[in-house]
């Protein structure tokens, strides 16, 4: 799907797309899986958990209980609440491409798996909120974790329609293939960003219309000169 001329809407995914908030999630992450018998995980099965919804990953690949999954997110949250969410950097030229985006005539919209507030207090913490039209992500509850969910309330909310056809003007862009999937499911036009947390291979394997290894390439996308 063509990204030229510009879209009417982009969407942005936070971790492993706008920041680069690795260390905060692993120290949190590290401190709270003892809490419920995961403490011998490695830091490679740790990471595997930024993208998916926790209750996916903690239920789905490891088996544990709802109870168990709910007393974990306390744990872990009196951890990242507590300073690890403001332990990350913007990753290198997004920070401007947000300001252009915002300048330009774009809709432009966050679409993360965070809990909004958390979200927007990373937002505030980078200086880079007052460029968004909206800021969409789950519950503090866990409900709307799942992609295609955050992008469809974000569009709602941004003033944005999803038709059953083909929404190549609206864009998502995400470092994980639950973004790719995500984006696929409303057919919207999908970028991934390989420098963010992905495994080998896994946006090509989920084959989005664009892959950008840097903030100068996902701009000659979205930005006509």
């Amino acid at each position: 799907m063509p990204t030229n001329p510009s879209p009417d809407i982009v969407l942005l995914d936070l971790d492993g797309t706008i920041t680069d908030s690795y260390p905060g999630i692993l120290r949190c992450l590290t401190l709270a899986l003892p809490s419920i018998d995961l403490g011998h995980l490695t830091e490679d099965q740790i990471r595997a958990f930024l993208g998916p919804p926790l209750h996916y990953t903690l239920g789905e690949v490891y088996g544990k209980t709802k109870e168990e999954i709910d007393a974990f997110v306390v744990v872990y949250r009196s951890h990242y609440f507590g300073g690890g969410e403001y332990e990350f950097e913007v990753f290198p030229g997004m920070a401007e491409l947000i300001v252009d985006l915002a300048n330009s005539d774009i809709k432009l919209g966050l679409a993360t798996a965070k809990p909004i507030p958390s979200a927007e207090r990373v937002l505030t913490k980078a200086g880079l909120i007052e460029h968004f039209d909206f800021v969409g992500g789950s519950d503090m509850d866990l409900t709307r974790q799942d992609k295609p969910s955050i992008l469809s309330f974000t569009i709602e909310n941004i003033g944005g329609t999803i038709t059953e056809g083909d929404n190549a003007n609206i864009v998502m862009v995400g470092d994980r293939k639950e973004d790719v999937i995500g984006a696929k499911h409303h057919r919207f036009t999908s970028i991934g960003a390989a420098w963010g947390y992905a495994d080998a291979n896994e946006l090509q394997d989920a084959e989005p219309d664009h892959i950008v290894s840097s903030a100068d390439e996902l701009r000659a996308l979205l930005l006509s000169e």
